[in-house]
């Protein structure tokens, strides 16, 4: 019997495919798989359950490791490492413990809109341990389930 990882809305909004967002990001998927994600909201929480592995020097990105060794990063906008870190926060570091709907990372769509696109990949980084995924393109309020994943 397969395992299963639910993913959970991160921010209110609109699922997208990887290539209807950014051609870059369809071509190489970062080393990973996963989907894109218009905001209605500005603050980003915790699509799973697990540790924090990463929040980038320009607290725009945030990745979290499973029990099940799944990485997800999430990533606030397209083209914002530019911003410097200007127009985000984090509410957590690196090694931090955190569960469905914990808080992540503020990003000021407004500000951000100026100068890069809020559309926010949400990348499987670890997609050797995907046996199946399955993903709910309909949905869009945070805290709903909108993945789920065989391991």
């Amino acid at each position: 019997m397969s395992q299963k990882c639910a993913l959970y809305m991160p921010v209110a909004g609109e699922v997208i495919p990887m290539d209807e967002a950014n051609d870059y990001l369809a071509d190489d998927l970062v080393g990973g798989t996963g989907v894109c994600i218009i905001p209605d909201g500005d603050i980003f929480f915790a699509p799973v359950s697990g540790q924090v592995v990463l929040v980038s020097e320009n607290l725009n990105s945030v990745a979290i490791s499973t029990p099940d060794h799944l990485t997800i990063l999430i990533h606030a906008g397209l083209d914002t490492a530019k911003l410097q870190g200007r127009g985000f926060a984090s509410y957590v570091k690196v090694g931090d413990k955190v569960t469905v709907g914990d808080k992540l990372l503020f990003m000021d769509r407004d500000f951000v809109g100026l100068s890069a696109k809020v559309t926010s990949p949400l990348i499987i980084t670890t997609p050797d341990k995907i046996r199946d995924l399955s993903i709910n393109y309909k949905a869009n309020s945070a805290f709903v389930k909108f993945m789920e994943i065989s391991l």
